[in-house]
């Protein structure tokens, strides 16, 4: 098969992402071989490929987010047979999506009907089940007492979903951070009821609105920077999720309101086999709610073709931080 694969992490001065000829992936009784039609890529695959280098005489295939076609379904694989078209979630112990082929574990994926293109599936599985974790953390419900949630660094993949969760599934006040025009568009696009400049003062952005203090907040990005006016912003035991702790952040200004945080990462259900079921009750949820009309998937670029170029330009808008909504790759 064809695949993107690097030998060891690099820097995009230096990108050293190449198209190769490799083995097709071998797969388990409870695996799938998919021939992959598109890709979602994602801030974090850039990080991987910053930090990470693979074992000496290796490489390693990024990709987490996909949708495509059941080549083969093995032996022990139920509810989906080949032919079926499926979206779905990548393991990072594995070999990843970056390719013609992947080799999934079936309950890492849910089928789809023809009519939703492949491109929108591929955008959707990752960035959904990551503010789902993020924010759903009850019994895939807010927490009871949450009135008011405020998602910082709101315009990319991740955050995107979230506003649209929250907008379909709660009746909360959702409010965003943004910082450029089209990102605050974008937020009101995707359900924020207010969209703040985090560039400015956001405990006094607050009180304009009439809220001295919220519930919760979902830190998609900027942690290391919100984390200085987090403390004044929330209130007394309200709750901080975040997916953002790449860089080293004191959370001991919170104590003094005894603020819970939840920590979230995406594949912590995958490695560990944790209540793994959650996976397909996620994904089929989403599948309604997009049939519903209720949720969008977040696609505003598209690049055609497998090919260095493509993941290069990909990677370089994930690392410039500018973007808004999600970027995928069409094979």
């Amino acid at each position: 098969m064809k695949a993107l694969i690097y030998r060891h992490k690099n820097t995009i001065e230096n990108f050293a992402i190449t198209l190769d000829d490799v083995s097709d992936p071998l797969i388990g009784e409870q695996d799938l071989l998919v021939e992959v039609k598109a890709i979602g890529v994602n801030p974090g695959e850039a990080q991987f490929r910053r930090t990470v280098d693979p074992k000496p005489g290796e490489f390693m295939i990024l990709g987490y987010e996909f949708s495509g076609v059941v080549k083969i379904a093995g032996k022990l694989v139920k509810g989906i047979q080949t032919g079926d078209l499926v979206f779905g979630i990548g393991d990072p112990r594995r070999h990843g999506s970056y390719a013609t082929l992947i080799a999934v574990d079936y309950r890492n994926v849910s089928v789809f009907k023809g009519n939703w293109p492949f491109v929108q599936a591929a955008a959707i599985p990752l960035i959904s089940f990551t503010a789902w974790q993020s924010i759903f953390r009850f019994h895939n419900q807010l927490p009871e007492d949450v009135e008011t949630i405020l998602v910082v660094g709101a315009a990319g993949g991740v955050g995107s979903m979230a506003l649209q969760l929250l907008k379909a599934r709660t009746n909360v006040r959702i409010l965003a951070t943004a910082s450029r025009p089209e990102s605050f568009d974008w937020c009101l696009k995707m359900g924020a009821e207010h969209v703040l400049n985090h560039k400015e003062d956001i405990p006094e952005q607050l009180k304009e609105l009439g809220i001295p203090e919220v519930d919760m907040i979902f830190s998609v990005n900027g942690l290391k920077e919100s984390i200085k006016w987090i403390p004044q912003a929330i209130r007394p035991y309200g709750y901080l999720s975040t997916v953002d702790l790449k860089d080293a952040v004191d959370l001991s200004p919170l104590m003094e309101k005894s603020v819970t945080v939840f920590l979230e990462t995406i594949f912590t259900r995958i490695i560990y086999d944790y209540e793994y079921s959650l996976v397909d009750h996620v994904l089929k949820e989403l599948l309604l709610l997009v049939s519903a009309g209720k949720i969008l998937s977040p696609v505003t670029s598209v690049l055609k073709g497998l090919n260095e170029k493509n993941i290069k330009e990909a990677h370089t808008q994930l690392e410039g931080g500018s973007g808004v909504g999600k970027i995928v790759i069409e094979l």
